[in-house]
């Protein structure tokens, strides 16, 4: 399928398909394909994405904890693979862990209405209970526990910049007096500002009048 060109791809999946027929594709996509597609037209897996009613694409668990751990701080996620455009390359570190690998589930019902879900699958070999192995990506002890994921981006440049508040310096916030709008009574008075002047506020009466 990845060798047929993008143009005879839909009429080679309408031959296989009937209303009794259910046709279940794998595309490798760490496998560069050698056919030729036109530059105006799409590639052979957009076709198959495009046509297909279920797509579940297959994530490592160590990648996709790289890219959150990269989204919570606000930097550029890492790429692996052919994504990573090294040579020689093929998968990135991390990706040949046989613990769990992360579903990336897509279904489109009849109505159009989509539905996407992202499951980690356990390679547990004592249970033949697909339910017991299969949880959500966002129930995943790991895809939430602050530690793993500060272990994963470890090797990730720091900021220089210290974002956060000290204790000291929140104190100073919750103290600092701000002017505020006063509303009148009077229809015609309109409103004023009031501030009240602090220890710290340097006035010259003098200026003022002036």
């Amino acid at each position: 399928m990845q060798s047929s060109t993008a143009t005879s791809l839909p009429a080679l999946l309408s031959s296989f398909i009937t209303p009794l027929v259910s046709l279940l594709a794998v595309y490798h996509t760490d496998i560069p394909s050698d056919s030729m597609k036109p530059s105006y037209g799409p590639s052979s897996l957009s076709l198959c994405s495009y046509l297909a009613t279920t797509v579940i694409t297959v994530h490592s668990l160590h990648h996709v904890l790289a890219r959150k751990a990269a989204r919570d701080r606000s930097v550029i996620e890492p790429s692996f693979g052919l994504d990573e455009e090294t040579s020689g390359v093929i998968q990135g570190l991390g990706a040949n862990s046989m613990n769990e690998v992360v579903l990336e589930l897509e279904h489109r019902r009849k109505s159009g209405r989509g539905v996407k879900e992202w499951y980690v699958l356990a390679n547990d070999n004592s249970s033949n209970d697909i339910r017991r192995r299969l949880c959500l990506l966002e129930d995943f002890p790991g895809y939430t526990t602050v530690s793993i994921v500060s272990e994963v981006a470890a090797d990730a440049s720091l900021s220089t910049f210290e974002l956060g508040l000290t204790d000291k310096q929140r104190r100073d916030r919750e103290g600092v007096v701000l002017p505020y709008f006063d509303a009148q009574k009077g229809s015609n008075e309109g409103g004023r500002i009031l501030y009240d002047m602090g220890s710290e506020d340097d006035f010259d009466e003098e200026e003022d009048e002036i």
